[in-house]
């Protein structure tokens, strides 16, 4: 009977050791069924976008009108009027643009007009003169022919008399004619100071620069009365080194070299975004003693704009730009984003995307091309990315393709918003 109860004891001693194994065993089966979730991987990432790459040089020029002239007049006067733009009450001021031919002021006439009319007048009476004087010296040779086909008839004094008139009447044509051709030139002087009075301009797109000049007002002989400038067509002219012009040993590059006929992309803050193209038409044989640079002299048509001016005025800044060819918009990512593919001439990055409710990064094959500031170019042909992709910033070792990822926020994108 003691026998019974003591092993009844050791039985009932070993019954909570066995209940705690089994609640283990349980929990254990339990934990294997359902496994703890991973937590995503806190990353950075950088939005894939479209950026200008500059690789040109850039020059400032400045703007200079295709050709310049002064206008004065050849003679003293007073002024009597100058020219009025048709539509408009009032006379021509700075800024106008004047036709080829226009009449753009006058002198007083009065004096001109009465020196013309007394050179021709005394044109007219010499020549009257030299008819006279021909026609005498015509007599005077046939009587002196006839007297000596009469010799026998005449007296010695009577031919030299006829050899003395026809001497006198041939003295008397040539001072005649000497006289004539002296009032003829005073003649044309005349008309040339009669047709001087009038400022005429002497080019088409003439636009008036400086006006000095009013009517009623004396002005001398050849004081500037106006500038006109032809800015329809512009010059753009600046400096560049002779590692850049010809065939010299530093200027091998086509995106460098400058030369007559090649074209140039120029840009300005006046054009508002625009940029414009210039042909080189001239290049300096020396440089300029003080700068040592060779100037360069663009030709380009002036685009007008919806006021009748016109966009580029001399003495403007702009910005020439050799090499524009080369600039292009490209896709950049830091090196620190590429990664080996699975062979080892291929390259990849991870990418973020929204995978239902979670952001995971996935594996994309990548193309890539030049290198610029520690950030590498990413062709578009070959890879299997496209702007506004948002590629992984982090190591291989800490993300693989489906890892859960958190975007943690860019705190110096937030600062610069």
């Amino acid at each position: 009977m003691n026998k019974n109860k003591i092993r009844d004891r050791s039985a009932c001693r070993w019954v909570p050791l066995l209940t705690a194994a089994c609640v283990l065993l349980v929990a254990a089966a339990g934990c294997k069924e359902k496994p703890e979730a991973q937590a995503p991987v806190p990353v950075r990432i950088v939005c894939l976008e479209p950026e200008e790459i500059v690789v040109s040089r850039r020059f400032s020029g400045t703007v200079e009108p295709l050709q310049t002239t002064s206008l004065a007049f050849k003679l003293p006067g007073t002024v009597q009027r100058l020219h009025r733009p048709p539509g408009l009450d009032r006379d021509v001021q700075v800024g106008d643009v004047l036709d080829r031919g226009t009449v753009v002021a006058e002198l007083d006439e009065g004096d001109l007009r009465r020196a013309k009319a007394s050179a021709e007048a005394r044109v007219a009476q010499l020549e009257s003169r030299v008819a006279t004087a021909r026609d005498n010296l015509e007599i005077a040779a046939r009587v002196l022919e006839r007297f000596n086909r009469s010799s026998g008839s005449v007296s010695e004094v009577a031919r030299d008399d006829a050899a003395a008139k026809r001497v006198a009447a041939a003295g008397e044509l040539e001072a005649a004619e000497h006289a004539l051709a002296d009032a003829r030139v005073q003649l044309d002087q005349a008309t040339d100071n009669y047709a001087n009075r009038l400022l005429v301009v002497p080019f088409d797109n003439a636009t008036v620069a400086e006006k000095n000049i009013e009517p009623g007002e004396r002005k001398a002989a050849h004081e500037i009365a106006f500038r006109l400038i032809d800015i329809s067509t512009v010059h753009v002219v600046f400096g560049v080194p002779d590692t850049m012009i010809g065939d010299h040993a530093l200027a091998r590059s086509l995106t460098d070299r400058v030369h007559v006929g090649r074209r140039l992309t120029i840009t300005s803050d006046t054009f508002e975004g625009r940029s414009l193209e210039a042909v080189v038409t001239k290049i300096a044989p020396q440089a300029d003693p003080l700068t040592r640079m060779f100037l360069i002299e663009l030709s380009l048509p002036n685009p007008p704009l919806p006021d009748g001016q016109r966009l580029l005025r001399p003495g403007m800044i702009v910005t020439v730009h050799v090499g524009a060819e080369s600039d292009r918009r490209v896709m950049l990512l830091p090196m620190s984003a590429i990664h080996r593919g699975e062979s080892p001439d291929a390259l990849m990055v991870y990418e973020a995307i929204e995978e239902g409710r979670h952001t995971v990064v996935r594996a994309r094959r990548v193309a890539l091309g030049g290198v610029y500031d520690n950030r590498v170019e990413i062709l578009p042909e070959g890879s299997e990315l496209q702007a506004g992709s948002r590629v992984v910033l982090t190591t291989a070792e800490r993300v693989t393709d489906g890892t859960r990822v958190q975007v943690i926020p860019d705190d110096r994108a937030s600062q610069r918003r």
